[in-house]
């Protein structure tokens, strides 16, 4: 796919579509990750990403949705160094979940805003499949840390 065939936001819209219908759930957690980091707005990015239509899904009609075929080459990307410290620690847990390699979490959940850690949070409910059974609200006591 080039990258002007879809703006980073529709981009993101259609990879969260296929890892929802995918399998298994780290992969589900590791789009969560990948798509709330800049990556998605880099140059090549887009060229990683394969457009697939699914024909007759659940109502019987059929839908577009996003897939990423090569994880590795994502990560490869020259732009990963350039995102911001905590969008590379994002990436750095997506990888470890995608390949199961580990990775060092003391270094990579230490990032230093509310919606970073809302979104590793996130992903590791995600991750472990209990995203169909609870939900992360946030309380007033973690609104006013993120206030700080």
């Amino acid at each position: 796919m080039s990258d002007s065939e879809f703006s980073p936001d529709a981009l993101r819209t259609l990879i969260r579509a296929g890892a929802w219908i995918d399998r298994p759930d780290t992969k589900k957690a590791a789009v969560h990750l990948l798509t709330f980091t800049k990556l998605p707005d880099q140059p090549g990015f887009a060229e990683l990403v394969e457009i697939v239509q699914i024909p007759e899904y659940d109502d019987g009609q059929d839908i577009q949705v996003a897939v990423i075929r090569d994880w590795a080459a994502v990560f490869a990307l020259p732009a990963v160094a350039r995102q911001s410290e905590d969008d590379r620690r994002l990436l750095a847990l997506a990888e470890s979940l995608i390949t199961g390699q580990p990775v060092d979490l003391a270094a990579n959940i230490a990032v230093s805003g509310h919606d970073h850690a809302l979104r590793i949070m996130e992903a590791m409910v995600i991750a472990t499949g209990y995203h169909m059974k609870y939900n992360l609200t946030p309380t007033a006591r973690l609104t006013r840390y993120a206030q700080r």
